[in-house]
C-alpha cells in the first residue's frame, strides 16, 4: 500500500492550529497562575511560566508583569509577526509543521547494537538525539515534524545523522517512542556513563570546556528574540513551534563534529535537553542556550518539571541492553 504523506501533514497542522487557539484563550489564566506562585508546568504538561523554573532551563527569571497584568489576546501573535518580519527576512509559520527529515535513514549500529546506536560498556545508546517517524496501521512509516508534540500518535524513535531532532516532547511519549523501536529511555547512570565516558570527563570531549564545540551558548533566549519582549508572559508560550526554527537555535544531529564522545555519541551536551527514565522527571545535558546553570556539561541536570512537561527545549535519545 502506498504511504501518503499528506494526511499526517494535515494532522500536524490541525494539531498546531488547535493548540495555538487554546494557548491564546488560556494565556491570561496561565499568567495569573504563574504570578500566584505555580511552578513547573500545567496539569497537562504544557509549559507555564515560573520565574525559578524558567531560569533553571535557561530562560529569564523575575516576577514582573506587564503594566496591565499581562498581554492582550493577540499580543503573542503580533510579537511573533514582528519578529518574523525582522531585518534578516526570516519568517516562520507556527502552523506549518515542516518535515526537514524526509529521505533520511538510520545507519547500522556499531558493536552489535541496533540501528543508529553505539556501544558503551555493556549497553547501547543512540549516537544522535532522537527524531520520530509516524507508524501506519499497514506497517509503513512517514516523517513526523520535529516541531510538533506527537500527542497520541504512534511514533517511533530513530537516530539519524543530519536529522533535526525531536523537541516538544514529554517523557512518557519519549519512552513510548523508544519502546516502539525496541529500545528504552536511558537510566541516569547510563546517560552519565555515555557522556562522561570511562575517563569521567566533565564534557563529552574532555575535561576542559571548549567554547563553540557544542551547541550550548545562544546569546539571546529564543522566546525573547521571537516575541520581541522580555515580559513574563512569553514563558507561557514555550510550546511555539517557531522557537526551534529561529536561526542559530536547534542544530541538526551531528552538526557539531567536535561535540562527540570517543564512542561516537554526539550532542550529549547542549542542543536539546534529554529525558532519562527517572519517573520523577529528569532531563540532562542542557540545551542550545545553556549548559552551565544546572551543572557543567555532562553534570547538567534539570528536575524542576514533572514527566509530562514539554517545551521547545525537551528532547531525548534511547538506550538498549
Amino acid at each position: 500500500m502506498r504511504e501518503a504523506i499528506e494526511p499526517p501533514e494535515r494532522l500536524m497542522r490541525l494539531t498546531l492550529g488547535a493548540r495555538a487557539a487554546a494557548s491564546r484563550v488560556s494565556r491570561a489564566a496561565a499568567l495569573a497562575l504563574a504570578l500566584a506562585g505555580c511552578s513547573g508546568g500545567a496539569a497537562d504538561g504544557r509549559p507555564s511560566f515560573d520565574g525559578d523554573a524558567a531560569s533553571e532551563d535557561g530562560g529569564a527569571s523575575g516576577d514582573a508583569a506587564s503594566e496591565d497584568g499581562g498581554p492582550t489576546e493577540d499580543a503573542a501573535s503580533d510579537a511573533a509577526d514582528a519578529a518574523s518580519d525582522g531585518e534578516a527576512g526570516w519568517t516562520c509559520d507556527p502552523d506549518a509543521a515542516p518535515l526537514p527529515n524526509e529521505g533520511l535513514v538510520e545507519a547500522p549500529g556499531g558493536g552489535g547494537c541496533p540501528p543508529g546506536m553505539a556501544r558503551v560498556t555493556d549497553f547501547c545508546i543512540d549516537r544522535y538525539e532522537a527524531s520520530l517517524v509516524l507508524m501506519s496501521p499497514a506497517g509503513g512509516v512517514t516523517t513526523w515534524s520535529p516541531f510538533v508534540n506527537p500527542g497520541a500518535e504512534q511514533v517511533r524513535a530513530v537516530s539519524i545523522a543530519g536529522a533535526v531532532p525531536q523537541a516538544y516532547i514529554d517523557q512518557p511519549r519519549a519512552a513510548d517512542a523508544c519502546a516502539r523501536a525496541g529500545k528504552r529511555l536511558c537510566t541516569d547512570d547510563e546517560w552519565l556513563m555515555a557522556c562522561e565516558t570511562a575517563a569521567g570527563y566533565t564534557y563529552p570531549y574532555g575535561e576542559v570546556r571548549e567554547p563553540g564545540v557544542c551547541n550550548d551558548a545562544r546569546a539571546v533566549h529564543p522566546a525573547e528574540e521571537y516575541f520581541g519582549t522580555t515580559d513574563p508572559w512569553i514563558y507561557s508560550e514555550l510550546d511555539d513551534a517557531c522557537l526551534d526554527q529561529l536561526p542559530d537555535s536547534l542544530d541538526r544531529s551531528g552538526a557539531n563534529p567536535g561535540c562527540v564522545t570517543p564512542e561516537g555519541v554526539y550532542d550529549l551536551m547542549g542542543n536539546l535537553h534529554e529525558w532519562t527514565a527517572d519517573p520523577a522527571g529528569t532531563f540532562r545535558g542542557g540545551f542550545f542556550v545553556d549548559t552551565v546553570r544546572n551543572g557543567d556539561g555532562c553534570r547538567y541536570v534539570t528536575t524542576a518539571h514533572q514527566a509530562n512537561y514539554w517545551d521547545y527545549s525537551t528532547g531525548f535519545r534511547c538506550c538498549a541492553s
